[in-house]
């Protein structure tokens, strides 16, 4: 018997729009609550998703509190926002893991280097064994080379979205099994394969 497929999700520049970062005006996560907006279609696009039978796993790097940006409790408030504005578009995943750890951090206990933050694959491993995924049959949909590497390094296929914003974030080492605009195309291109 096989486990269920599952597409595991980026965040920031694939579920939610990123916010400029005040030193380097870069997009990066949001770090409050009232700065989560979702990106167009990301609703639709999941519960089709969900429909289809995949698993909605969230897997999502925010290191601000380990670099001293905000606190932590602003952290998990930003992230039960994009919770709550998923859950008001008819969409509940089914797992989310975040890795709240930086290798240059500088608060005790979430610096230095971790197994968690992508592109380690951790959090998609531990969501597997939870969750009893088939990981040769689920995909990683984000849009940064640490979202290919962690598909990757977990046995899954990859698809980048080139979200404008994180252009920053992609140097093009890595070569994703699919590349999209965004969400909806990454849930179009996944179902037509």
């Amino acid at each position: 018997m096989t486990g269920a497929r599952a597409a595991f999700l980026d965040r920031d520049g694939v579920l939610n729009e990123g916010v400029p970062d005040p030193e380097t005006g870069l997009l990066e996560s949001p770090l409050h609550p009232d700065q989560v907006c979702l990106l167009p279609g990301v609703g639709a696009a999941l519960r089709e998703l969900a429909a289809a039978g995949y698993l909605l796993v969230g897997a999502s790097n925010q290191p601000a509190a380990a670099k001293g940006k905000v606190s932590l409790e602003e952290l998990i408030a930003t992230q039960e926002r994009v919770l709550e504005l998923l859950a008001a578009e008819g969409v509940h995943l089914d797992g989310f893991k975040l890795c709240f750890h930086h290798p240059q951090g500088t608060i005790e206990g979430l610096s230095g280097s971790c197994e968690c933050r992508k592109p380690a694959p951790a959090m998609l491993l531990e969501a597997a064994a939870e969750l009893s995924i088939d990981l040769a049959n689920s995909w990683m949909i984000g849009d940064t080379d640490a979202d290919v590497g962690a598909g990757r390094n977990a046995g899954v296929r990859t698809v980048l979205v080139e979200y404008a914003g994180s252009s920053h974030k992609r140097d093009g080492v890595l070569t994703p099994d699919l590349r999209v605009a965004d969400l909806p195309a990454a849930v179009a291109a996944i179902r037509n394969g």
